[in-house]
């Protein structure tokens, strides 16, 4: 039997289901306005939904297979009878999906049922509205080579993920297949959008966004990954130069964000060193911008596969590696050997040490300023990791380079902390 449905409830859904027949009978009727006048409009997409609310209140399930085998039959009928040669049949679909959001609106079982369908048909309204610039884009803009890749790419993601344990194995309990692959996944999607930026952007300007969000996700595989870019393009050392600088800098107020939430003490104790290196990798980085370019400006981003994993599995296996030497020492020495931990298991991973390290500042187990010097050593020591792997991707010129750009924000960072 159908659940109760209160009255404000009710209307409320009804309310929303309007809502949804609006926003997708106006596109509708924006687009076959100056063309076909005959096709459904705002009337027609509003009296679906409500239709589809309706059908989800009453709960009856041969009256909404019914209410919707209807309307597909009406739309079927009339796109038939009116069809051009070229027509398509996306204001027929456009009924049925609005049927079925103005279902899911109101139909009680399903918790938060109307702000996902809000939320859909919004993403639905911006996908028919874009219907030029999509169409561009999939006939122009993207190659056999890239729609592969991209497939390729999702795969990993979306299957080999899921399909791996959870939980941790081996010594120490260092192997952890799924904390492993979001590092493999990382590598892979920063290698993965820094590639379309390039294209549709521009070297400069996909770069520096590419370094932007390297920064937010992880510096180590942005660095690896600018490495390999380096290898294959030389002539945009330059470019990977300042985008590298830039990921890196990122990486401070992002570190000082996850201070804040485990540890305001801690956090406010380390504003100055991180304010001093984020401030010295800004102007390093603007400093390279002021430099003469080393590309030839009829250099153009090579069309190919966008999705490199080979790169990201060898990461990944450097990662678990020294997970294991992390936690090996951690578990051998344990709070006597802080700095010496910080700086092993900061190579790895800045972001658990820093969590890690202001845990143990807020129960009492470490002296404040012993913290932010542990923080600021794992920060050291994943730059020289960094650093390493410049080198090994991209080559002594790019290693020196990176080398360069890390010890100016450094020595920004030792100068505040020591004087302070």
């Amino acid at each position: 039997m159908a659940a109760a449905v209160e009255l404000p409830l009710a209307l409320q859904s009804i309310a929303e289901t309007l809502l949804i027949g609006l926003l997708v009978g106006i596109q509708r009727e924006g687009i076959h306005s100056a063309t076909v006048r005959h096709k459904a409009g705002v009337r027609d997409f509003v009296l679906i939904a409500v239709s589809g609310g309706i059908c989800g209140l009453l709960q009856v399930s041969w009256l909404t297979v019914a209410a919707l085998l209807a309307i597909t039959i009406l739309v079927a009928v009339f796109a038939f009878k009116e069809s051009a040669p070229d027509a398509g049949v996306t204001t027929e679909l456009a009924t049925v999906t609005t049927f079925c959001l103005g279902f899911l609106t109101a139909y009680p079982g399903i918790p938060s049922g109307a702000v996902v369908a809000i939320g859909t048909t919004i993403v639905v309204v911006a996908l028919l509205e874009a219907k030029k610039n999509l169409h561009k884009l999939i006939r122009e803009g993207i190659t056999e080579p890239e729609f592969n890749g991209t497939l390729r790419f999702l795969a990993v993601i979306f299957i080999i993920y899921p399909l791996l344990p959870a939980g941790k194995f081996g010594p120490y309990g260092f192997f952890e297949a799924r904390r492993i692959w979001i590092f493999v996944i990382l590598v892979s999607t920063i290698s993965y959008a820094g590639y379309f930026l390039q294209k549709f952007l521009g070297e400069g300007k996909g770069l520096k966004l590419t370094g932007v969000l390297g920064g937010l996700a992880s510096t180590t595989a942005a660095t690896a990954s600018f490495g390999k870019g380096v290898a294959e393009e030389p002539q945009q050392l330059g470019a990977y130069w300042q985008a590298t600088v830039i990921a890196n800098t990122v990486q401070f107020p992002r570190v000082l964000a996850l201070l804040y939430v485990m540890n305001p003490q801690l956090a406010g104790r380390s504003v100055p060193a991180l304010a001093a290196m984020t401030a010295a990798g800004l102007v390093f980085a603007w400093v390279l911008s002021r430099l003469p370019a080393e590309a030839s400006p009829e250099h153009k981003v090579p069309v190919g596969n966008p999705f490199r994993l080979i790169p990201a599995l060898k990461y990944g296996a450097v990662f678990a590696a020294l997970l294991f030497l992390s936690k090996a020492a951690a578990a051998r020495y344990g709070g006597q050997a802080v700095l010496a931990t910080s700086a092993l298991g900061g190579s790895v991973d800045v972001d658990s040490i820093s969590v890690a390290v202001a845990d143990l500042t807020g129960a009492g187990g470490l002296p404040l300023e012993q913290a932010v010097a542990s923080v600021l050593i794992a920060l050291l020591a994943n730059a020289i990791l960094k650093t390493v792997l410049a080198g090994v991707e991209g080559g002594r010129a790019f290693a020196t380079r990176v080398a360069a750009g890390f010890a100016a924000m450094f020595a920004a960072g030792a100068a505040v902390y020591l004087l302070l």
